[in-house]
């Protein structure tokens, strides 16, 4: 089998996980997917079955879209919504105009430092797991543009 599978991933797998049902369901072990999601997140994740597997690297130059739910007010240690809440804080007085101007602060190339509960890896070891073991590690800034 050859190809793209575009996969509708649900809240609670993650990208290895559905590449792993793929490799089971293809019988094949080259099996790729064009992009992480984390566990929390839903959306669209194109996986790569055998030949089509030499088409992965342009699928991750390629534009991408998030859309998202925010919930203003509290901190987590994680920097998501899986943490555990570390700070409250009273909002007041949001308008579409002051989350539009916020957001358009963002358009353009920007220097990003990914958090340490994310999917990179470090030698072969996903960040979020060394962060829930205690261990930071230095991460290097990733050049990162944001589109409207």
């Amino acid at each position: 089998m050859n190809g793209v599978l575009i996969v509708d991933k649900p809240v609670g797998m993650t990208s290895h996980d559905v590449v792993r049902r793929v490799r089971r369901l293809a019988a094949t072990r080259r099996v790729g997917h064009a992009g992480t999601l984390d566990p929390m997140a839903s959306g669209i994740l194109p996986v790569a079955i055998g030949e089509g597997t030499r088409l992965v690297e342009f699928l991750m130059d390629g534009d991408k879209s998030y859309r998202t739910t925010l919930k203003l007010g509290e901190i987590t240690d994680t920097q998501d919504a899986e943490g555990t809440v570390v700070e409250r804080r009273v909002v007041m007085g949001i308008t579409a105009a002051a989350v539009a101007e916020a957001c358009a602060s963002f358009v353009g190339d920007i220097e990003q430092v990914p958090p340490m509960y994310s999917a990179l890896k470090r030698d072969g070891v996903p960040l979020y797991r060394l962060a829930r073991q205690g261990v930071e590690v230095e991460r290097q800034a990733r050049r990162v543009r944001f589109r409207r």
